[in-house]
């Protein structure tokens, strides 16, 4: 919920929409979306389904305090970031749950809705025919339950797990349902933790057996408290879609299965 009043405070300032250089994560626009597959690879349309062909990447946004007012577009510059890799082609899908990441004042009415939409994203990606042994799922902040949610189901339920989990910041508070109850840990057959410090970071290391950590710090933690589009938590995700456009950042995505096969 932290990340959510932070998120709020983001809104209400036009440095939360974008600055300069520093990529726009939010844009001004509602968004009624309750959860749906968006296909944002270049040239494909936003329902098409994606190519079985090519290695998939998900990402998952995380809670979204004004959905009448703004929408999150990390999954585009996501696919923009894969567009200046080059290299194999990768499908690149958003899970938009824009206007269902908030549902009540209580934090576990929140947490259980989106466990809900990790299993609607499970079932979605089966019907898309998206093929899940090259599917590396990436969620950010309480996108993280999202996403270990569907890659639970996909196993438990189904048989069948998706190549990586990325976890980009997931808040303390989200710990115990994401690495306990969901057991992220052997959800997917690589499972990384990618946690940013404090005062603008809500993470933290998880000692949980399958989990890879990366600490990840921000260049303005301080002032990140005050702005949060300059925080730590958003750091997180900006530093990771640097290692998606360059293949020689070290660690990040390119530590990503689907690198390590050449996307087969």
């Amino acid at each position: 919920m932290a990340a959510c009043v932070a998120l709020l405070a983001a809104i209400t300032t036009i440095a939360g929409i974008g600055d300069g250089d520093r990529p726009a994560f939010l844009r001004f626009g509602g968004d009624p979306s309750q959860g749906v597959l968006v296909n944002l690879t270049p040239g494909q349309r936003p329902f098409d389904p994606p190519d079985p062909g090519r290695p998939t990447l998900v990402f998952i946004h995380g809670c979204n305090a004004a959905p009448k007012l703004v929408h999150f577009a990390m999954g585009e510059r996501l696919a923009e970031a894969v567009a200046r890799r080059g290299g194999p082609a990768f499908s690149v899908l958003e899970w938009n749950w824009n206007a269902a990441t908030i549902v009540g004042v209580k934090m576990s009415t929140n947490d259980a809705k989106a466990v809900e939409q990790g299993r609607l994203l499970a079932a979605t990606l089966l019907q898309s025919g998206a093929p899940l042994a090259r599917t590396h799922l990436i969620g950010h902040s309480s996108g993280g339950i999202v996403a270990a949610s569907a890659a639970r189901t996909l196993l438990s339920g189904h048989g069948q797990p998706v190549a990586q989990l990325t976890l980009l910041d997931p808040a303390v508070s989200y710990h115990g349902l994401i690495y306990d109850a969901l057991a992220a840990g052997s959800s997917a057959r690589f499972v990384e933790n990618y946690w940013a410090p404090g005062p603008s970071g809500y993470g933290h290391k998880v000692p949980r057996a399958g989990v890879w950590n990366t600490r990840v710090d921000g260049p303005t933690p301080y002032f990140g408290a005050l702005s949060p589009v300059h925080s730590n938590h958003f750091h997180v995700v900006e530093w990771y879609l640097t290692t998606v456009a360059n293949p020689r950042s070290p660690g990040g995505f390119n530590r990503s299965l689907l690198v390590a096969s050449g996307g087969r």
